[in-house]
């Protein structure tokens, strides 16, 4: 359940919804984890992000199971999600609240709450993140902290709660609205595959990496078939621009006696060179969920005079 969370997380974070093919198989983006030395030679760095212009929205989704494995201890999963990304002149904003009910063969649903705020200074020196959970109206879990460079030039993230953690983040590695604009970047550059470590605070297991297949452009008609789903989808936001990926992705850090060449869970997303995900599928292997696309609109532009952090 833990890892269902996060993957929703992620999806909303990496900028989410049409049904997607399972087209690429779980083999090709594993490969990848095989090769990701090799890979990040090849692979251009990190460069300009003023070529990508992310554009303020909110959205709403709703989720579904579309298929589980005999053993995987659901019978199903339904819930929702509201999503929203914002520019504070400075930095990028995200707040994604769901809502989700686990049934379960033979015993009571449970229902759980998330909520999720991030402040992401665009020059990539301050991150900020918010996240908690309840269960069934309980309070099961807060996370809360910070990431900042030291003078060092070396990258801490610290937890204030729970209190005493922190984690140190490699050389290279990206934040959330910083990773889906390079993969923006990568896609309209033509490259196939883009290696990735990301630190986004959405769990307390620290940095994880992020193998992402850029499999091929989106069709007019996929596009089309999403603005066609419901009247409160901003059409205009939809743009032609959006490319099929495929994601894997894997702890940093693999605990004892696990294997680390499988990932926590893959997801297939249609990616707009805007930052709306129209569609996302996240396979756990013991069960899918597909993320639906039911509002979309625009926010407001910022008023640049007065931006604001995470207190």
């Amino acid at each position: 359940m833990k890892k269902f969370m996060a993957g929703v997380a992620v999806a909303a974070l990496l900028a989410g919804t049409v049904f997607l093919a399972l087209t690429e198989g779980p083999s090709e983006v594993l490969i990848t984890r095989q090769l990701e030395k090799t890979l990040t030679a090849i692979v251009p760095a990190a460069g300009d992000i003023s070529d990508v212009a992310l554009s303020p929205h909110k959205a709403v989704y709703d989720f579904r199971m579309l298929g589980i494995s005999s053993g995987g201890g659901l019978s199903d999963i339904r819930g929702s999600m509201f999503y929203e990304q914002g520019d504070a002149c400075d930095a990028w904003t995200t707040d994604h609240r769901f809502t989700s009910e686990y049934f379960y063969p033979e015993r009571p649903s449970v229902v759980n709450a998330s909520q999720y705020v991030s402040w992401e200074s665009k020059d990539g020196a301050v991150f900020q993140f918010n996240s908690e959970r309840q269960e069934n109206g309980t309070d099961s879990k807060q996370l809360r902290g910070s990431v900042e460079r030291a003078a060092t030039g070396t990258t801490l993230a610290t937890f204030a709660r729970p209190p005493e953690l922190s984690f140190d983040l490699p050389e290279g590695y990206y934040l959330p609205t910083r990773h889906t604009i390079e993969m923006i970047r990568r896609a309209r550059a033509g490259d196939k595959i883009f290696h990735a470590v990301l630190f986004d605070g959405t769990d307390d297991e620290g940095p994880v990496e992020v193998n992402t297949v850029i499999t091929r452009k989106a069709t007019a008609e996929e596009i089309t078939a999403v603005a066609k789903r419901a009247p409160e989808i901003d059409t205009q936001l939809l743009i032609p621009e959006a490319w099929h990926m495929r994601m894997a992705v894997f702890p940093l850090v693999t605990p004892e006696g696990e294997d680390g060449s499988t990932a926590s869970y893959e997801m297939d997303m249609l990616l707009h060179a805007n930052g709306v995900i129209s569609e996302a599928i996240v396979d756990y292997k013991q069960f899918k969920v597909a993320q639906r696309l039911t509002a979309l609109d625009a926010l407001p532009p910022p008023n640049c005079s007065d931006n604001a952090s995470i207190d």
